[in-house]
């Protein structure tokens, strides 16, 4: 039987595409990939003597952001353009990544044109130019007067092994990594803050573009990003996962869901995740109502075990199924 091919086209961020097709083989499917990363720009014939002329006499410095955009334009038609098969699903993450005559181009290559966007919304709100392009968009958070927009969680990737390591009551490691933002800074000192007397490890990890005009010594800044693998290296060696909400999301992280997969608690201040059926007061902690003093009782309660189909569920593989469907 002949395969399904599958085309994922999503940013080039850390190894996540390297996953995603690794996940999708095991699924069955003959996938490529292609991302936002193409060759490098360089000027042909005159254009370099014309942008300076542009730039410096006319004072005008779209010309050379325009040759940049029909450079990438164009490297990514080239790069569908060598898929001959026609196929039968084509996946973009992040679409608004990506300029619209490429994806209205992507149409033409299959049956099933599927948008999946991991972000929020109003974090990127460019991406509404971009919902009535798909034949049907995914999103981790619900989106309002949108007809073809179906909410989706985030999941797990389930061809790589679980974890085996037990749940360390005695005093157990805390691990958190994400981008800086102001707001979360004064969310974490305050966590970090309010458990410092507990008996625990942090593990928190922050990375930075612009260096934090304070420090936390309890916090690792680094400017490098943690690769998705060294990543999930880092959950398995972990007990608790801790969970920031950004203020502009209103949905899960994938954060849950590695929790679940690897059998690691959480402790979050996103609220909504007491909606979901994977959610146990044992497993997750909501920081709400500030309830610190709390915390230290639900580290020496044991991991809950979930049910091995509420687990499956939230699966890559249970995941790639609805959106095709």
């Amino acid at each position: 039987m002949k395969k399904k091919t599958f085309l994922l086209v999503m940013p080039n961020y850390s190894d996540f595409p390297k996953l995603f097709l690794e996940n999708l083989e095991k699924e069955g499917f003959e996938p490529y990939l292609i991302t936002d990363n193409v060759s490098r720009f360089k000027y042909k014939g005159s254009e370099s003597i014309k942008n300076f002329f542009i730039k410096n006499i006319l004072r005008n410095k779209e010309y050379k952001q325009n040759l940049i955009k029909k450079h990438f334009l164009d490297e990514l038609n080239k790069n569908l353009s060598a898929i001959t098969e026609e196929l039968d699903y084509v996946l973009v993450i992040r679409p608004d990544n990506f300029p619209i005559s490429f994806i209205k181009n992507l149409k033409n290559k299959t049956r099933k044109l599927i948008a999946y966007q991991w972000d929020g919304i109003d974090k990127f709100p460019e991406i509404r130019n971009y919902f009535n392009l798909f034949d049907i968009f995914f999103c981790f958070e619900k989106a309002e007067s949108q007809p073809n927009i179906q909410p989706i969680t985030n999941f797990y990737f389930d061809h790589l092994p679980s974890s085996e390591k037990k749940y360390n009551a005695e005093k157990p490691k805390l691990y958190f990594v994400g981008l800086y933002w102001k707001s979360r800074e004064e969310k974490i000192n305050r966590f970090i803050d309010e458990v410092s007397g507990l008996s625990i490890e942090l593990s928190i990890f922050i990375q930075y573009f612009q260096e934090p005009e304070t420090k936390n010594d309890k916090i690792q800044y680094i400017q490098n990003r943690i690769s998705f693998q060294e990543n999930l290296d880092l959950v398995k060696s972990s007990d608790i996962l801790l969970d920031f909400v950004d203020p502009l999301h209103n949905g899960l992280s994938i954060r849950f869901f590695e929790g679940m997969y690897y059998k690691k608690k959480v402790i979050t201040d996103n609220v909504m995740v007491k909606k979901y059926d994977f959610y146990h007061p044992d497993n997750i902690f909501v920081v709400e109502n500030n309830n610190y003093k709390n915390i230290e009782q639900f580290l020496k309660k044991p991991y809950f075990t979930l049910s091995d189909d509420i687990v499956k569920k939230y699966g890559f593989s249970n995941w790639i199924k609805k959106i095709i469907t």
